[in-house]
């Protein structure tokens, strides 16, 4: 599996069955509150209002029954695309079309032989929810793992609009939705929802990136 980093240090695996990067989980509180340390102004008072809403909880003392709250929350697509823009050239929301297509490979491929993915990560938040994860969340593929599945609504590009693909657990935001076959619309787009957050998709020249930031995991 082709591991690289963004500039917060949280992993994005390549998806070649639609040539993107993808982060391997949602997008977390702690990645966006470097982007608001760095950018402040209005995406500070944005992101207290997101908090507000959706508290925060610490990477290396989350519980799993919390485990919603490592991530950013109550987010608006223009926000997560500032922070796209943030981290830099070739980050974007997916399409619908690419949210489905990274499910699917995503539920096909097993999870690595190496005993502890956080190895690779080691020293920052990334690698403590990932430690935690491998120890407890019995996850039965990497689809689990990656909380593409009992995570939040993710948010994703149709056309010219936006939607909401996921399924949460039950727990914490009950719902019958099927990803790939159920959209989430909210019925004011301005909205913020607790359960509505996103991970980032890396379009272009991936496979040429600087080697120095890629590994394998196996």
């Amino acid at each position: 599996m082709l591991l690289s980093f963004d500039r917060t240090n949280f992993p994005l695996i390549a998806v070649e069955a639609v040539s993107v990067e993808v982060h391997l989980l949602p997008v977390s509180k702690a990645q966006f509150a470097q982007f608001v340390a760095e950018s402040g102004g209005a995406n500070k008072r944005q992101y207290q209002a997101m908090l507000a809403l959706h508290p925060a909880v610490s990477p290396e003392q989350f519980n799993l029954d919390e485990r919603e709250r490592l991530f950013v929350g109550g987010v608006l697509p223009e926000e997560a695309l500032a922070f796209a823009r943030w981290l830099g050239q070739g980050f974007d929301l997916p399409t619908v079309t690419e949210w489905r297509a990274i499910y699917a490979d995503l539920r096909r491929t097993a999870l690595p032989l190496h005993d502890d993915l956080s190895l690779e990560l080691v020293g920052g938040p990334a690698g403590a929810i990932l430690d935690k994860f491998t120890a407890q969340l019995h996850a039965r593929s990497m689809l689990d793992y990656s909380l593409m599945q009992h995570g939040l609504v993710e948010w994703a590009r149709q056309g010219q609009s936006w939607v909401g693909l996921g399924a949460p657990r039950p727990e914490f935001q009950p719902n019958l939705w099927d990803p790939l076959v159920n959209e989430v619309k909210p019925i004011n787009p301005s909205e913020r929802l607790p359960y509505f957050g996103f991970r980032l998709v890396r379009r272009g020249e991936w496979y040429l990136a600087d080697k120095i930031n890629v590994r394998y995991v196996y």
